[in-house]
């Protein structure tokens, strides 16, 4: 079906409103990071269980840790491209830096582990306590059903979706009924789908947590933006 002018920009600034969830798990926010994380960390040793509490105070992020054998204090950081943690070990008498560097998505964190410079390297994953079990319990729900979309450029658009497996069909549709196409998975609770049709073709993301899309973002045809929906049936 043909798009005309109006739209496509109406199109536009809803897929806008599709795109936080990638942001999301590209920068978060200090709000994001502040919690309890249940922290694994692996090196050519093994494997070392770690949790850190982070707060916010004066606007700055605060974190202490337990499991491993810390000279000082932590401390942690959003980036753009996700976060950063770096501290020091007590390791046969001397400290050794360690600097952890990964992406938080939702209630899930993962990336790569420094050790002392470059001397070795690993990797780290975990989950903030008391958010893994709503996760799992939106995941085991599924996606599927019609989504009202809010946000900015949302009024009147939703998400007609299916779900078989981790594999999630459906379309977006337009206020005057204008349905795109969309194609992608649920892993976890991360949903992602891909927009294709003459009209327009990208990306759209959000994270499914308490039965609702949230933190999603989308990048189509160009443009960028948030988003977030309640299902409606």
């Amino acid at each position: 079906m043909p798009i005309n002018t109006m739209q496509f920009r109406a199109f536009v600034a809803a897929a806008a409103v599709l795109c936080a969830g990638a942001a999301y798990a590209q920068a978060p926010t200090a709000n994001d990071l502040v919690g309890t994380w249940n922290l694994t960390l692996t090196s050519p040793q093994g494997t070392h269980p770690m949790t850190m509490d982070v707060k916010e105070d004066a606007g700055k992020l605060v974190a202490t840790a337990t499991g491993l054998p810390l000279v000082g204090t932590p401390t942690i950081a959003p980036t753009d491209s996700g976060v950063k943690i770096s501290f020091a070990i007590d390791y046969q008498g001397q400290p050794i830096d360690i600097v952890m560097t990964g992406k938080v998505t939702g209630a899930e964190i993962k990336g790569a582990v420094d050790y002392a410079g470059g001397a070795a390297s690993g990797d780290f994953s975990g989950t903030r306590a008391g958010a893994a079990a709503s996760a799992s319990t939106s995941a085991a729900a599924g996606v599927a059903g019609v989504w009202d979309i809010t946000g900015d450029g949302g009024g009147g658009w939703s998400l007609n979706l299916k779900q078989e497996g981790s594999a999630v069909t459906g379309f977006l549709k337009s206020p005057d009924g204008m349905e795109l196409p969309v194609k992608g998975s649920l892993e976890g609770n991360a949903l992602s789908l891909n927009v294709s049709s003459d009209a327009a073709s990208g990306t759209v993301k959000a994270t499914l947590e308490d039965g609702k899309l949230v933190k999603g973002n989308y990048d189509i045809a160009g443009n960028a933006g948030s988003w977030s929906a309640t299902r409606k049936s």
